[in-house]
């Protein structure tokens, strides 16, 4: 699992490690979490994942507390919380979007409250986990090859899945975190449900009228933010890095890896040209890198300027929760109102990150849509960099 930043890699591809073999379903942790359900999952490879999970009514799973283990190692801090800090879903003909984890009542709103969804056999091919706000649905996946050496055998890998639903009106959105054996965290979210806005600008309730050429669905734009708390590995500060290729027409078109340290709250672009993405290290080395890869949508908005950005890097506060209406949904006055307001420029030396993770992406109907949505998906990859020294699976048989 030892990972170095080369430009021919990262160009191509982040070259992982898998393996693969379950033993046994997610199991309590030794040390409950305070509040949270307490869970843990071992691969038969010994990679281990421990963490705190719960569903929230507003925005649904949270995942903290996070913790990896890869075989032969010791725990080490991932992650302090991540869970959706925002939803947006823009109806093209519509001035502003509307925002799906909103304080705002359904009639203010023009649908219906945000309520979480039941976890049943219908709903989870996996183990149910039932936390005080609604259940999770635990899943162990099979995966790609883990590795491959000379001519032995190659080895598989294994994924653990932590899924919860909430709606809102007809439309359902599902949050997961998928971890992977190899440490990789994967956050996800997708939606399902029926689209009702019409080109007559009527949103129509249940049951939806027929399909028709005179009156077509409106197309519409998506957005998810993350909030993801970094605490990795020690306790000494995190850093936050940005890595460019520039392309250089003087070395035969090759491109140069440009590493520059961010020291102060920031919004960035993912400008695609130069191949851009963030690493977040600790001062031992071990570390986590975004690979935007996914993002091949941008969005434009009037009124949020957060909103036309990839990524925001902030100075870790316990009162900035959501990306938009923070005042409201936490009911604190005194903190900032929306990601624009925490950017403010303040040093992120000596300070836990928070990344803000946006993806975006443009629904335009069509009959494959209907009468309900074919799943519609924005996911990214956190991969893991310098972990352990060498790949801790190339001895396992």
């Amino acid at each position: 699992m030892k990972l170095r930043l080369q430009p021919l890699t990262l160009l191509c591809q982040i070259v992982m490690f898998w393996l693969g073999m379950h033993s046994g379903i997610a199991q309590a942790m030794d040390t409950p979490c305070p509040t949270q359900q307490s869970l843990s999952h071992a691969f038969k490879s010994g990679a281990t994942w421990t963490l705190c999970a719960d569903v929230s009514e507003t925005h649904g799973l949270t995942v903290s507390t996070l913790r990896y283990r890869a075989p032969g190692d010791f725990d080490r801090n991932v992650l302090q919380r991540m869970h959706l800090g925002q939803l947006l879903l823009h109806y093209h003909d519509q001035r502003d979007a509307l925002a799906q984890i909103s304080p705002l009542s359904g009639a203010a709103q023009g649908i219906s409250q945000t309520r979480t969804l039941p976890m049943n056999t219908h709903a989870c091919d996996g183990d149910i986990i039932n936390t005080v706000n609604g259940g999770v649905c635990s899943r162990i996946k099979n995966n790609r090859t883990l590795a491959k050496y000379a001519q032995r055998p190659s080895l598989h890998s294994q994924s653990w899945e932590l899924t919860s639903a909430f709606r809102r009106g007809a439309l359902t959105w599902s949050t997961t975190v998928t971890l992977t054996e190899d440490g990789t965290v994967r956050p996800s979210v997708s939606l399902s449900g029926r689209l009702h806005r019409r080109n007559d600008n009527i949103a129509f309730a249940a049951p939806i009228p027929a399909l028709t050429n005179a009156q077509p669905l409106v197309r519409a734009t998506l957005l998810s933010t993350w909030k993801l708390v970094f605490d990795l590995d020690t306790d000494a500060p995190d850093r936050v890095e940005q890595f460019d290729f520039i392309l250089d027409p003087t070395r035969n078109n090759r491109r140069t890896m440009q590493v520059s340290a961010i020291e102060t709250e920031t919004l960035k672009q993912v400008e695609r040209d130069q191949f851009r993405g963030w690493r977040i290290i600790d001062a031992s080395g071990s570390g986590y890198y975004l690979d935007p890869a996914k993002s091949g949508f941008s969005y434009i908005s009037q009124n949020m300027n957060w909103a036309q950005f990839d990524v925001g890097f902030t100075r870790f506060k316990p009162c900035e929760v959501y990306a938009l209406s923070n005042r409201l949904l936490t009911n604190n006055n005194d903190c900032a109102d929306s990601l624009d307001d925490f950017v403010s420029g303040e040093s992120l030396q000596g300070a836990q990150p928070v990344m803000w993770y946006n993806q975006s992406r443009t629904i335009s109907p069509s009959q494959e849509h209907w009468p309900v949505i074919a799943d519609i998906l924005l996911t990214f990859d956190l991969l893991p960099f310098d972990w352990t020294g060498s790949s801790p699976f190339e001895v396992i048989e």
